[in-house]
């Protein structure tokens, strides 16, 4: 196996789409490369993310490298894994599943399940086994039997991508609403690597809820 890198470092404190743009090229050139020396193993991984180095998004990471590999004829001699710390939901992992990664690790979501309890084997496996059933049911709605039959499948639609860019990243998948692109996705990393490493006070000490979800002491 080999681990690849996906992120780059900050450059004047913004992600300019040409640098991430410059990385994703490199990240699929490497592991055409990679496979041509033998590794049968692509580990793609965002641990190297900090104040200085940002991570290009994990489904685009994974969906560049398949798509090139599928092109360069290479795919089936590489088994794909990706590393990263963004995987959290049933969803995230359907799409990486979708769009090429045979392995998941959420390294980051395991980390947090150790800091909140001394019982972290059983509630790590509490949390794989909820993150199976969920994609059991995925597949399920869709009429596949195996993760095997799903991994690669692209069963998805993409809303609010422009075509040019599915056409780059996510060859084959519709879109119909078009939408943003590099540059837009760019920015949003930006964003999310401020709020993680800037100096706002108001997160100095608590994570952004994000507008997804917020713990309520009575209920959910």
């Amino acid at each position: 196996s080999i681990v690849i890198d996906i992120t780059f470092e900050v450059e004047s404190q913004s992600a300019s789409p040409a640098a991430m743009k410059n990385k994703l090229d490199a990240l699929c050139n490497d592991a055409n490369t990679a496979v041509k020396a033998g590794y049968n193993i692509i580990i793609l991984s965002d641990r190297n993310v900090s104040r200085n180095r940002q991570a290009i998004p994990a489904l685009l990471a994974c969906s560049a490298t398949h798509q090139h590999l599928v092109k360069a004829g290479n795919r089936t001699n590489t088994g794909l894994v990706v590393d990263t710390g963004s995987a959290r939901e049933v969803h995230h992992f359907a799409l990486l599943a979708g769009y090429g990664a045979e392995a998941v690790c959420p390294w980051l979501t395991i980390e947090t399940i150790n800091s909140l309890t001394d019982n972290f084997i059983e509630a790590q496996e509490k949390f794989i086994k909820a993150i199976g059933k969920g994609l059991y049911k995925v597949m399920s709605k869709m009429g596949i039997s195996t993760y095997q039959s799903y991994c690669g499948a692209q069963i998805f639609e993409a809303v609010g991508l422009n075509q040019k860019f599915i056409d780059q990243y996510f060859t084959g998948t519709a879109t119909n609403i078009e939408g943003i692109g590099i540059d837009a996705i760019a920015q949003e990393v930006d964003r999310m690597h401020a709020a993680a490493f800037g100096d706002d006070p108001v997160l100095s000490n608590a994570l952004d809820a994000g507008g997804e979800y917020a713990f309520r002491i009575r209920g959910e």
